[in-house]
């Protein structure tokens, strides 16, 4: 009996001790799967791996270096690390290791030693935490040969810096600046900034720069400060760690254009006016340049004109009727360039008529052509000329031209005639209309010189008497138009060139049955000259020409280039 109750109650135990142990194993398996929910939905779940960038090597000799980089932890416990190796060697890493903290970048570096003098190493950093490894780009060092190794680096590089090859301005904000630095061992970076204060030489802005005791290169920068003067600091380091003296260089920026103001006729946008023309003036300003130009045009295709002051007063405007619209535009020095506009609306009224006299033309010694413009203001005018020797004393008036009604400029031209040569004329356009006369400006003008002449006779050089119908041919020799006239003596021999300009001139006087006469006169402007020219007769010579006839005789025949003499009268016997 004793044995069938210790059988049951020992039955009863292990199979309690079976179903604990499975709940036991139940339980655990629920705490594990919510702790790996409770895990996933954390917010550690979405941190990244390491940001990592590898550095410049510094302090580097011929059995040592000091490797550096930057690491961004995203927020986790990172442990970071340098792999360095040799051509074909084997990788290895540095003995300690570095953690890094937090989602800011932060620079590390590691001292290296035990390497081979003269030899190039290939380094990179490596960053560990729970989301993954991450590794840098591979760079370089070359170690020093040990006949240098001994020697201590402590000359800092020497150099300068230029923005635009010096310019004193720019308006643009990026920029050339000219590096340029040397070191006794080698420059391998510089460190740009707007702030005087010197960089260490593990501060995170280095840029690097293949080892060279002379260094020079152009780098395009663009300036944060805007407009105003910009000044920018520089500094060089070589691999020893040495770092120079900054050297910086300013520019004054100016993208800001001028500034206009129309201060006359109104400062408003908008004026109306019931005059022809009209006086435009204002302000010009530029808070960092100089102003270069104040330039003007309107919509009514009038010609831009200049004004070089800041002060700017534009006199005169014509105006056309209805809206003209004045546009005034100013340039700083460096090429920035500012507008502002004016609506001047112009209604022709109860005005005189606007007069401008111009030039005269077709200018000979006795009459011109006067020209000139007439505006009507839109009402019905009349115009002429008038003119005289004598200034503001005005004898004679031309014909009389009737404009009509219209707010356009006229051309006026009137022909006068009948006036002197070699003189001296003072002249004005006139116009009338319904609300008044107007007078244009005086000027003149020369009418060309009196013509020269030439007159004389013809005389037989033996009796002194007249010789009738002498051709007379006159040949210039001198001037560039050359004059060339022909004429006949009258009955008492006399002849007369006129309209002659000032040269020298050939007269060929030729008759039939008279030797012909050369004469040369010198004549100048508007003289009269005076001469005379004497022919003699040809005398006759009997000679004859013997032609062979066709018998073989000579027969005498008269030259037919002789003229024949004419015979002496028959004398009276005694």
């Amino acid at each position: 009996m004793g044995k069938i109750l210790f059988d049951f109650i020992l039955s009863a135990m292990l199979g309690f001790m079976r179903y604990f142990f499975c709940f036991v194993a139940i339980l655990f398996l629920f705490i594990a799967v919510y702790h790996s929910q409770s895990a996933a939905d954390s917010p550690q779940s979405s941190a990244a791996a390491p940001t990592v960038t590898t550095g410049s090597a510094s302090r580097v000799t011929h059995n040592s270096a000091t490797l550096r980089g930057t690491i961004n932890a995203n927020g986790l416990s990172t442990t970071a690390w340098f792999q360095y190796r040799i051509v074909n060697g084997p990788s290895k890493n540095t003995f300690s290791t570095q953690t890094v903290i937090g989602t800011s970048d932060t620079e590390v570096s590691f001292s290296i030693i035990a390497l081979l003098p003269g030899t190039t190493y290939y380094y990179r950093l490596a960053a560990k935490n729970d989301a993954g490894t991450t590794y840098g780009d591979e760079v370089s060092f070359t170690t020093t040969d040990m006949k240098i190794s001994h020697t201590t680096d402590i000359t800092s590089p020497t150099g300068s810096i230029s923005i635009n090859d010096g310019a004193y301005c720019t308006n643009f904000l990026t920029v050339t600046l000219e590096l340029s630095a040397d070191d006794n061992i080698g420059v391998t970076g510089y460190y740009l900034s707007t702030s005087a204060i010197p960089p260490a030489p593990h501060t995170v802005g280095w840029t690097s720069i293949t080892p060279t005791t002379h260094y020079q290169e152009d780098v395009s920068y663009t300036m944060s400060n805007g407009d105003g003067e910009n000044t920018i600091y520089v500094w060089y380091k070589d691999a020893s760690g040495n770092i120079s003296g900054g050297a910086s260089n300013s520019i004054i920026v100016d993208t800001t254009p001028p500034t206009i103001t129309i201060a006359n006729p109104t400062s408003g946008s908008t004026y109306k006016t019931t005059s022809k023309t009209i006086n435009i003036s204002g302000i010009a300003s530029d808070s960092t340049s100089e102003i270069n130009n104040v330039v003007w045009s309107t919509n009514k295709g009038k010609d831009e004109k200049e004004s070089k002051t800041i002060s700017w007063n534009i006199s005169n405007v014509d105006l056309l009727e209805g809206d003209n619209v004045i546009t005034i535009k100013a340039t700083d020095s460096l090429g920035n360039t500012g507008t502002a506009t004016i609506t001047i609306t112009y209604a022709a009224g109860n005005n005189p008529p606007t007069v401008i006299t111009g030039p005269a033309t077709g200018i000979t010694t006795d009459f011109a052509t006067l020209t000139g413009t007439i505006n009507a203001e839109g009402l019905s005018a009349t115009a002429w000329f008038q003119y005289g020797t004598s200034s503001e004393s005005y004898s004679d008036t031309s014909s009389i031209v009737n404009i009509e009604s219209s707010s356009l400029d006229t051309q006026i031209n009137s022909y006068i005639s009948g006036l002197l040569a070699g003189t001296t004329y003072y002249y004005r356009l006139a116009a009338r209309n319904s609300a008044g006369t107007t007078y244009g400006s005086e000027m003149t003008f020369n009418t060309k010189p009196p013509k020269g002449k030439i007159s004389g006779y013809v005389m037989h050089s033996v009796n002194s008497k007249p010789i009738e119908s002498v051709r007379l041919r006159l040949k210039g020799t001198k001037a560039r138009k050359k004059t060339f006239k022909v004429i006949l003596s009258d009955a008492g021999g006399f002849f007369e060139f006129n309209e002659l300009d000032a040269d020298a001139y050939d007269i060929f006087a030729i008759k039939t049955g008279l030797k012909s006469a050369r004469q040369m006169v010198e004549l100048k402007e508007s003289e009269k000259n005076n001469v005379e020219i004497k022919l003699r007769s040809i005398q006759e010579e009997p000679k004859r020409d013997l032609i062979e006839d066709k018998k073989g005789t000579d027969t005498p025949h008269p030259n037919p280039n002789k003229s024949e003499e004419t015979k002496p009268e028959a004398q009276n016997p005694k």
